[in-house]
C-alpha cells in the first residue's frame, strides 16, 4: 500500500466535498456578514480560489486510485501542475487573510465557521498534499508563471469592477480595500509579486520531496 498517496487521497476527497459544501452553501442564509449569497460570492478570490483547487484535487482523486490498485504508476505531471496552480491560489488567499483582511475585519468573520475551511484549512491541505504527498514529478520554472493565470485574470475583473467602474457607477465594492488610498496601482502588482514568490519558494520545497529517478528530475 502507497501510504503517501492513501494519504494524499483521504485529503483530497475532504478537501474536494467540503469546499463543495460551503459553496453550496452560499446559496442559503449565512450568518456571516462578510459572506454573500448565491451568485455574489463568486465575487470573491476567496471562493474563486477554493473552488478551483477543489477541481484540482478532485483531478488527483481517480488516479490517486488507479495508484492504489496498481493499474498506474505515477500521478500525470498535467495534473500536478494544475494541483499547484490550485494550491497557490488558495494559499495567497491564506496569505491575503492573514496579512491584509486581519487587520481591518474581525477575526471571527474569518476564521470562524465556513470561513475556516476557506481561509485556513482548505488552503493548508492543498499546501500539505502538494509539498509532501503528490511528488510524483518536479514543477519546472517556466511553470511557475502557470500559477500567475488565475490571479491576473480575476485581478482584471476587481480592476474593472471595483476601480474603474466602481461600487456609485454599479460596480463592485472595494471589499478588499485594494484602493485604500486611491494605490491600486501600487498594490495589484505587489500582490502579483507575492503571488509569484509563492510559486517559487513552495516549487523549490515540493521538487526537494520528488522522489529519485523521476523523469524531471533534472527540471
Amino acid at each position: 500500500m502507497n501510504k503517501r498517496i492513501l494519504a494524499a487521497l483521504i485529503i483530497n476527497i475532504f478537501v474536494a466535498t467540503a469546499t463543495t459544501a460551503v459553496a453550496v452553501s452560499y446559496y442559503f442564509y449565512c450568518e456571516n456578514p462578510l459572506v454573500v449569497t448565491g451568485l455574489d460570492s463568486y465575487k470573491f478570490f476567496t471562493t474563486d480560489s477554493n473552488i478551483l483547487a477543489a477541481l484540482s484535487s478532485l483531478v488527483m482523486i481517480p488516479y490517486e486510485i488507479q495508484i492504489l490498485r496498481g493499474k498506474r504508476e505515477r500521478l500525470p505531471h498535467a495534473a500536478i501542475v494544475f494541483k499547484y496552480i490550485g494550491m497557490i491560489s488558495v494559499m495567497l488567499t491564506f496569505i491575503t487573510v492573514l496579512v491584509v483582511l486581519l487587520p481591518v475585519y474581525d477575526v471571527k468573520f474569518l476564521l470562524l465557521g465556513t470561513a475556516f475551511h476557506m481561509h485556513v484549512s482548505g488552503p493548508l491541505l492543498a499546501l500539505v498534499t502538494f509539498l509532501f504527498l503528490e511528488t510524483d514529478s518536479k514543477i519546472k520554472l517556466p511553470e511557475t508563471l502557470l500559477a500567475l493565470i488565475p490571479v491576473v485574470i480575476y485581478g482584471a475583473v476587481y480592476l474593472t469592477e471595483a476601480v474603474i467602474i466602481g461600487e456609485e457607477n454599479g460596480g463592485w465594492m472595494d471589499f478588499y480595500t485594494f484602493n485604500r488610498g486611491g494605490l491600486w496601482y501600487i498594490i495589484m502588482p505587489v500582490i502579483l509579486a507575492e503571488t509569484y514568490l509563492i510559486a517559487v519558494v513552495t516549487r523549490l520545497i515540493h521538487n526537494k520531496f520528488v522522489k529519485s529517478g523521476d523523469e524531471n528530475e533534472k527540471a
